[in-house]
């Protein structure tokens, strides 16, 4: 549905000159004005990575909002201690390897070499 509102020649003639200044037709001038008195929420538009960041941040899912600022020697050795401290045991691909190990003897060679063969 269209409306049409009534201006006097006074309020076009500002309209028409506030328009000329952006470089756009009054028309224009006015549907990016309504646009924004609309909430953020109604404007669509994609998230920054940044406001990603915060937004992952007040969810709990990082645990900081990372900054392009160089650590300070403190913030870097709190790091160095964190990662010494889980540090311990087997990294992760050796514990996945390990997993598919056992699962692979128990099948036998025979029944591997059916599997494959059989795709063949």
């Amino acid at each position: 549905m269209a409306y049409q509102i009534n201006l006097s020649e006074q309020d076009y003639a500002a309209l028409a000159a506030a328009a000329a200044r952006h470089g756009t037709d009054p028309e224009q001038l006015l549907h990016d004005m309504i646009q924004r008195l609309q909430p953020s929420s109604q404007r669509k538009r994609s998230l920054t990575s940044h406001e990603i960041a915060e937004r992952q941040y007040h969810e709990g899912k990082i645990s900081h909002v990372p900054t392009r600022h160089p650590l300070t020697p403190e913030e870097r050795e709190a790091r160095e201690r964190r990662a010494r401290r889980f540090a311990g045991g087997k990294p992760a691909s050796e514990m996945v390897i390990e997993d598919r190990g056992p699962l692979c003897w128990l099948l036998g060679p025979s029944v591997l070499e059916k599997r494959y063969t059989s795709r063949k």
